[in-house]
């Protein structure tokens, strides 16, 4: 069957399920497809019987065929997208000759038929992704609790994550989320496209000459660096004061990289909430009393009513008394811990091409990204103890910038403002992919993770807009969209 288009020629039937079919199959390669592996890898560690193997790999792949599943939601956005665009065009047609609108460019038109075809497809298809099953339906919230008041409830430890409490409070609303994460990464990956067309037509204008044209050069390869810096600094402050704001899946990655004992992030957590004081006895000194039992140091170290500060020694956790040691051990370790996670993928994308060339560069593309993984953590830590003892107080008087006042943010500020620069030991064409996965997690730190559902027409408006915007560009041409998005929807629409 061939079906006629004002502006984009003819549509094939078997050409209109093309991209269908390969956005299905690529949602469930980039979401089953993991899991399936993680829950093989876990099940081959823990020694499981195969029945239990074989039940777990029935349920991800029972669940990744549901109705309001990501594959599924992922074919009937691209199927829709595709099959908008006829009517939309006939309409737009229609309406030019009217004259009620003149749209005479032909690639002005083309992009407002995926535009608008974008819009509607995100606009429905959202709705399918937040269907009543696996679903945020059931979760409730106060009418009365506040965003402060459920987080100091959550450090008081009289409830276990924020949600558990919104949803356990009587008269509540019902709330969505469940693709808050999605939309927000949409939206953002969006006006980084905007902004870096705009940047690129004024970069390459006859009006940007010598000097200037040096500097906008110099700016766009700071950009993506800045955006990690700021992003990453806001995602670990989230991670010791906010973690309820972060998914948890990455919660829980976050922690395994960093190797920290809970009773130190437990206790910072308690000093940023007034419940940790240095020269008081507020309760607190069994937290870290238990830790100076398992490394054998004295229990006066965690007692902050006559130890003040606590030693760095016990933020290094059995590493010795050296900070500059501590932080040459924390690289030390993320890189190996890095390297077990970065080589066997590097390893899979090379092996479409097996070569020794193509070896060589995955292990060189491991390293590289083991040492910035590497470096983030250890520019953390260090940057935690220069604050502390090294360098914080020799520079301020601790009359002015206390003890209390250091570990109850200061030093964990210190951190989070340091860390991001180990962005720099990337490939810079990495830079990029790395900065905007991460600025979409600090985004979603300052939005609640679930809302009433009667606003979900706003994400619905914002995740639509983003899609337009990103299909349109990237239907035109993929490196509009930067990094490996636009080559993946270029590709899956072609």
């Amino acid at each position: 069957m061939v079906i006629s288009n004002p502006y984009h020629g003819t549509f094939r039937g078997p050409s209109i399920l093309k991209p269908l079919l390969r956005a299905y199959l690529f949602a469930h390669a980039s979401t089953t497809g993991p899991r399936l592996l993680s829950c093989l890898f876990s099940f081959y560690r823990k020694g499981l019987k195969t029945r239990q193997i074989l039940a777990a790999i029935y349920n991800i792949v029972l669940s990744s065929i549901e109705l309001n599943s990501f594959p599924t939601f992922s074919a009937v956005l691209i199927g829709s997208y595709t099959a908008l665009q006829y009517p939309i065009g006939s309409v737009l047609k229609l309406v030019c000759r009217s004259r009620i609108i003149a749209v005479k460019d032909e690639r002005v038109r083309k992009a407002l038929i995926r535009f608008i075809a974008a819009f509607l497809a995100s606009w429905f298809s959202l709705r399918l992704l937040n269907g009543v099953k696996g679903s945020s339906e059931s979760t409730r919230v106060s009418k009365d609790l506040t965003n402060v008041e459920a987080e100091k409830l959550i450090h008081e430890k009289r409830i276990n994550t924020y949600h558990h409490e919104r949803s356990a409070m009587e008269d509540g609303l019902p709330l969505v989320g469940k693709t808050l994460d999605l939309s927000i990464t949409v939206a953002v990956r969006a006006v980084e496209t905007l902004i870096g067309d705009l940047w690129l037509r004024r970069s390459n204008s006859n009006a940007v000459k010598g000097y200037r044209n040096s500097a906008y050069r110099f700016l766009s390869r700071s950009a993506d660096v800045g955006v990690f810096v700021i992003s990453a600094g806001t995602v670990m402050w989230a991670w010791f004061y906010l973690p309820e704001r972060l998914p948890q899946e990455y919660n829980k990655w976050i922690g395994q990289a960093a190797q920290v004992d809970q009773r130190l992030v437990q206790v910072l957590r308690n000093a940023r909430w007034g419940e940790f004081v240095y020269g008081q006895d507020t309760g607190q000194a069994s937290i870290l009393q238990g830790m100076c039992k398992d490394y054998n140091w004295p229990l006066v170290w965690g007692d902050p009513a006559q130890t003040i500060p606590i030693p760095c020694e016990m933020v290094h956790m059995g590493t010795g008394p050296s900070c500059h040691y501590h932080a040459l051990v924390r690289f030390v370790r993320a890189f190996k811990f890095s390297l077990s996670m970065y080589l066997p993928l590097q390893l899979l994308v090379k092996a479409r091409h097996p070569s020794l060339k193509a070896l060589k560069s995955a292990l060189k593309d491991a390293v590289r990204s083991s040492a910035f993984l590497g470096a983030f953590i250890s520019m953390f830590y260090y940057s935690v103890c220069l604050s502390r003892t090294l360098l914080g107080p020799r520079i301020f008087n601790q009359m002015s910038i206390t003890p209390t006042m250091i570990d109850s943010g200061l030093c964990v500020g210190a951190g989070c403002i340091m860390c991001g620069w180990s962005i720099l030991l990337e490939a810079e064409k990495r830079r990029q992919e790395i900065a905007f996965f991460v600025a979409p997690r600090a985004v979603a730190t300052i939005l609640p993770r679930r809302y009433e559902r009667k606003l979900f027409w706003r994400e619905q408006l914002v995740f639509s807009i983003g899609t337009g915007v990103l299909f349109t560009f990237a239907q035109e041409n993929s490196a509009k969209v930067r990094g490996v998005l636009g080559q993946v929807i270029h590709r899956i629409l072609e």
